[in-house]
C-alpha cells in the first residue's frame, strides 16, 4: 500500500471522526477522537519518516489498538474485564507491528524475537508509568478498576486497587507477548522444516 493511499485512509477516517465530534459535542468524546486521530497520524509519520512500509493490515492493527483503547474508553467503566482483555490482546498486535520492523534486519531469529519482547514489554511499562503520572498529577482515574454505579449516577465503584490493577495489567501483557513469541517461534521452525 503506497503512502498516497495511506494518507487518503487517514484523512478519510479523520474527517469522519471530526464530523462525529461536531454532531456529538462532548469534551470527553472530543479528547478521545483527537487522541485517536493523533495516534494514527503519529503511526503514519513513523511509517513514512523511517520508511517502515507497513502494509494495510498494519494500519488495521493500529486502528484496532487505538479504537479499542481510546475511542471505546467508556467500556472501561462499564465492564471490569474490558481493561484486562485489552491488556492481554493488544500487546499481541503490538508485537506484530514491531516484529514487522525488526524482521527486515539482518539478525538471527532469536534476536528478533528477543528484541520484540523487550520493546513491547518496555512500552507496556511506560504505559503504566504514564497512567500513574496522569493519576497523580491531574487526579485522573486511569489506574485501578472502577465500574459505574448501576443506579445510573456518575459514581464510580472501585473494583480493584491501583497497584493490583497495574501488576495484573503487566502480567497479562507479558502473557500476550509470550503467546506471540510461542506462535511466531512455532511458525518459524515449521517454515524452516519445509
Amino acid at each position: 500500500m503506497d503512502y498516497k493511499k495511506k494518507r487518503i485512509l487517514i484523512i478519510g477516517i479523520s474527517l469522519f471522526l471530526l464530523l462525529v465530534l461536531y454532531l456529538f459535542k462532548n469534551l470527553s468524546n472530543n479528547v478521545r477522537v483527537f487522541g485517536f486521530i493523533l495516534g494514527i497520524v503519529i503511526f503514519y509519520f513513523i511509517d513514512h519518516f523511517f520508511e517502515v512500509k507497513y502494509d494495510f493490515r498494519h494500519y488495521i492493527y493500529i486502528i484496532v489498538i487505538l479504537g479499542t483503547g481510546i475511542l471505546l474508553a467508556d467500556f472501561y467503566f462499564l465492564y471490569s474485564i474490558y481493561d484486562k482483555t485489552l491488556h492481554f490482546l493488544l500487546p499481541i498486535l503490538g508485537c506484530l507491528l514491531f516484529f514487522y520492523i525488526i524482521d527486515k534486519k539482518d539478525l538471527n531469529f532469536q534476536w528478533k524475537i528477543f528484541i520484540t519482547f523487550l520493546f513491547v514489554m518496555t512500552f507496556l511499562t511506560f504505559h503504566e508509568i504514564g497512567e500513574y503520572l496522569l493519576d497523580v498529577l491531574w487526579d485522573w482515574t486511569l489506574q485501578g478498576v472502577q465500574v459505574k454505579d448501576i443506579s445510573g449516577a456518575n459514581k464510580l465503584n472501585p473494583v480493584m486497587s491501583r497497584i493490583d490493577d497495574t501488576m495484573i495489567d503487566l502480567i497479562l501483557g507479558f502473557f500476550g507477548v509470550m503467546i506471540f513469541m510461542i506462535i511466531r517461534t512455532i511458525s518459524y521452525f515449521w517454515k524452516k522444516r519445509e
